[in-house]
Parts: structure tokens; C-alpha cells; sequence
């Protein structure tokens, strides 16, 4: 074997194993196992508590229409209970938003301190406090603002508004179409925002245990950050190196060609 065919081989080999490599940096959940007919990844969702800025939906159900126009004036049956359902700027405006102090205003029942509860919590509290006023009332409370951030490595980075009680991280690298080529699916980090201020962690989005940790789901306001490979720089930059190796090697020829020429 000469050395050209010995350098064809090493070539070869070296994009394989690099092939391989980068595969395993592509695949979500990496070498996952199959679940059986009775076994479950077990869930593990951490209950979002309330916090500033957050916005709810809330409705106070009586079998008496005037008590309900009443106690939601911002409903108001109608064209406005169906703007209810639009979204953002409609919700913005007709849901109850929790001030920084952490309480709610809410017509008749006055404030409600909601902050660092469950959503459960919350809707068990106002109920507790429409009792005061009505019989057997039934109390809807949603969570209207399901935001979160995705930034970074991915094809449609921006904010995303969903309606839905859980998100985890797969669907919101979804809803932002998903990480490119160039993203770190090993090192994705969450900022999340807290009552007391904000933390970080990381996610793989190769890991096979992925499912079950907390990380798996996000909360709203997340922010999501997946930062770029080492090796995207050195490719972005590629065609300047190509272009100054050509360069330099274009001048290198030139300088041995006029030297010749002077020898002679």
C-alpha cells in the first residue's frame, strides 16, 4: 500500500468515527428504552407557583345570571366571553394580572394574596372568599399566560404564547423549529424565574433518562438558551481560512516562480 492509499484509508477512518460522533450529538434522548405493556416513565412535573406579572382567568359560576354579570364584569357574556378565548391581548386586558405585592383585585371579594401558590391553591382561596357572598359558587381559575423564551442555535428563535397546563422541553424546542445543526443539544440551558429571584440549570436533550427528571418540563416564563458547538465557530469561519491559505499559497507560488525566473 503506498502513501497515498494509506492517507485515502486514515481519511476514511476519521470521517467514520467523526460521523459517529456527530450522530450522537443529533439524536434526542439518545439509546431511549422501550417501555413494555406495564411499565411507565415516571412523571415528574413540578407544580408551578404563582408570581408577579402573571396573569389569570377567572370566572365565578352562580345558577343566576345577574349575580354572575356581578361578579364578572370583565366576562360580560357574549362577543366578550368569546374574546376570552383569543388570546394574548384579549387576556392582557380581561384577566386578572398579579400585581408585585402578589395579590389579585377581584370585583365584590376585594384583593386576594395569590403569590407562591399552586393554581389549585389559588383557585381554593378565591372559592373560600366567594363563599363570603354566594352559595355554593363553582370558581374557574386557568393560568392565561403560558409564555416562554427559546433563544440561541434554533431555526425560529423568539417568545412563545401557547394554551396549554404543560409544556416540556421537546415541544417548546418545537414550537421554536427546533435546534439547527449548529445548536449544543448537550448543554441547553433554563433560565427560570422564581418569586425570589431567578435559577439556572442544564438540560441534555440526548439523555436517555431525560423523561423522568424535573428539567424534562418547562414552566412559563422559561427561558431557553442553546448555545452554539465549538466547532460552529471554525466553520463559520472556514472560507475565510480557505480564502487566506489560498491567498498566502498563491503568493508563495508566485514568489518560487519569479525567483526561478532570476536564476536562471
Amino acid at each position: 500500500m503506498n502513501r497515498l492509499q494509506t492517507l485515502i484509508l486514515l481519511l476514511f477512518v476519521a470521517g467514520a468515527f467523526s460521523s459517529c460522533d456527530s450522530y450522537k450529538k443529533l439524536t434526542y434522548l439518545r439509546d431511549i428504552a422501550e417501555t413494555g405493556k406495564d411499565s411507565l416513565y415516571t412523571k415528574n412535573k413540578p407544580q408551578y407557583r404563582l408570581q408577579p406579572g402573571d396573569i389569570l382567568y377567572i370566572q365565578v359560576v352562580t345558577p343566576n345570571d345577574e349575580i354572575n354579570q356581578i361578579f364578572n364584569p370583565l366576562l360580560g357574556g357574549g362577543q366578550n366571553n368569546r374574546n376570552m378565548t383569543r388570546g394574548g391581548q384579549s387576556l392582557y386586558y380581561q384577566g386578572y394580572s398579579i400585581t408585585d405585592s402578589g395579590f389579585i383585585e377581584m370585583p365584590i371579594m376585594d384583593t386576594i394574596y395569590v403569590n407562591n401558590l399552586t393554581l389549585q391553591q389559588a383557585k381554593d382561596r378565591i372559592r373560600k372568599k366567594a363563599d363570603k357572598y354566594l352559595k355554593k359558587a363553582q370558581v374557574i381559575t386557568r393560568l392565561a399566560n403560558f409564555r416562554f423564551t427559546v433563544l440561541g442555535e434554533v431555526r425560529n428563535p423568539g417568545v412563545q404564547e401557547v394554551y396549554d397546563n404543560q409544556v416540556n422541553i421537546m415541544e417548546a424546542l418545537a414550537y421554536a423549529g427546533d435546534i439547527s445543526y449548529n445548536g449544543n443539544r448537550e448543554n441547553v440551558l433554563v433560565i427560570r424565574p422564581t418569586g425570589d429571584g431567578s435559577r439556572t440549570f442544564r438540560i441534555d436533550v440526548t439523555d436517555n433518562d431525560l423523561i423522568e427528571k424535573q428539567g424534562y418540563y418547562i414552566q412559563p416564563n422559561d427561558v431557553i438558551y442553546v448555545e452554539p458547538l465549538k466547532t460552529t465557530m471554525f466553520r463559520e469561519r472556514s472560507s475565510d481560512y480557505m480564502f487566506l491559505i489560498g491567498a498566502v499559497s498563491s503568493i508563495l507560488s508566485t514568489t518560487v516562480i519569479v525567483l526561478n525566473l532570476m536564476n536562471r
